[in-house]
């Protein structure tokens, strides 16, 4: 299992209604409107590569591998969800 972080930039609300369909059908957390942070079977190439057919030229999408170094403030539903998948 890999914990992947997606940041996303859309033109059309389309895409990104598409992109959250898709994310949020892993065990996923939104940190942002615009990113999501999932617990998935595949490589941040791999994601990506799910991902890309649902973009538009001028929309913008990055895919990272996070470990288990971490330090932030935000809601307990999202420490607790990172505490679970940052390992």
């Amino acid at each position: 299992m890999h914990t992947l972080l997606v940041v996303y930039e859309t033109v059309d609300p389309a895409h990104e209604q598409a992109l959250q369909h898709v994310l949020e059908g892993f065990d996923a957390m939104r940190f942002s409107p615009d990113s999501y942070a999932i617990e998935a079977d595949l490589e941040a190439d791999e994601l990506f590569q799910r991902l890309q057919p649902l973009l538009g030229t001028d929309d913008i999408v990055y895919v990272f591998t996070l470990g288990d170094r971490w330090m932030g403030y935000g809601y307990q539903a999202m420490n607790d969800w990172l505490h679970r998948n940052l390992h």
